[in-house]
């Protein structure tokens, strides 16, 4: 399967994934290129929306214990990922899956 659009990561995702902790960085990293070059739309588990929430139409995915956000130019067949959250957090679930953290007020 030959990859259809290039991936972009955004500096302020970079610095965002640097920053997070357990995760192989460079894995992630490489996953995305190869992931979400191929099918970014059928890769989308959904479009964020949460309240007051700046990334919120933006597609994402899971990729390696990693939440990556991203658009999709279809003009440009680009991707461009704007941040990346780590998953196992109570913030993530909460956000991204819809589920209650008890320790999270």
């Amino acid at each position: 399967m030959a990859n259809k659009y290039s991936v972009k990561w955004e500096r302020s995702a970079l610095r965002q994934l640097g920053q997070l902790y357990n995760i192989d960085h460079e894995r992630v990293y490489k996953a995305s290129k190869l992931i979400l070059s191929r099918d970014p739309f059928g890769q989308s588990y959904g479009s964020a929306d949460y309240p007051n929430f700046k990334f919120n139409g933006y597609h994402w995915s899971y990729i390696h214990n990693t939440i990556v956000l991203y658009r999709i130019s279809g003009h440009e067949a680009a991707v461009f990922i704007e941040a990346c959250y780590h998953a196992n957090t109570g913030w993530a679930l909460k956000v991204f899956y819809g589920e209650h953290d008890p320790f999270i007020k």
